[in-house]
């Protein structure tokens, strides 16, 4: 192979953007916050993950497509078909019911009450069901299970997850790779200071979700501070 040269280009590096059909889960949720309380309904969700680096390794690759679909594959799976329940939201009492511990209790901030079987839910560790949220949360098991250490041995510095709750409606997220990443570190530091929880105190207006469209509300939610954009994912 003939020696590079300055007079021809020289790539300034690569992407490989992964999705398939597989990549792809249901949930039921309801976005909260102060003020504000959508109806519980769901979404098809579905993710997509571009990685980035400056170079392909020796095989070619800058990694296999095989790898991420194995992995995202695993962790949509492990999503599919519960309700989701924030774990760190600040208008949500989760408890386990009393006389039935296969059983969770979710008391909302309108006083509203849910029962849930604790097999048929997700606990996250997020303080809103939002696809931006949920997001930050794929990223951490996506990384876990492609290993950091992998990635950026193949110069895999940045990724961006993309995730999809309905037609026209995707959030997308740009994340670096860092050394010594550790997941479960990750969520307890709410995503390294991320995780916004709703601010001052916004009396109650009713129930609607604004941002999906699916008609579930009876009037338009109001809320505050840095959680008050009405409507939800």
């Amino acid at each position: 192979m003939s020696s590079s040269s300055s007079s021809l280009p020289t790539p300034s590096g690569f992407s490989v953007l992964v999705s398939a059909a597989t990549f792809k889960f249901n949930l039921a949720h309801f976005v909260a916050y102060k003020g504000f309380r959508e109806r519980l309904h769901g979404h098809n969700y579905k993710l997509s993950i571009e990685l980035f680096g400056p170079r392909i390794s020796s095989d070619g690759y800058v990694l296999d497509f095989g790898v991420v679909k194995s992995v995202c594959k695993a962790v949509c799976k492990s999503l599919n078909e519960h309700v989701i329940i924030p774990q760190k939201s600040d208008v949500l009492d989760v408890r386990d019911l009393e006389g039935k511990e296969d059983h969770v209790i979710v008391t909302c901030e309108d006083g509203c009450v849910f029962v849930f079987p604790k097999k048929d839910c997700y606990f996250a560790e997020i303080a809103h069901s939002t696809v931006e949220e949920i997001s930050l949360m794929l990223y951490g098991r996506i990384m876990e299970g492609l290993g950091v250490g992998k990635l950026l041995g193949r110069g895999i510095d940045r990724v961006v997850i993309g995730l999809s709750e309905a037609l026209g409606q995707e959030s997308t997220v740009e994340i670096p790779v860092v050394e010594g990443f550790d997941r479960e570190e990750w969520e307890r530091t709410g995503f390294n200071g991320f995780l916004k929880r709703g601010g001052g105190k916004v009396e109650f207006k009713g129930i609607s979700c604004g941002r999906c469209g699916c008609q579930c509300g009876e009037g338009k939610g109001k809320g505050g501070g840095e959680g008050g954009e009405t409507g939800g994912s």
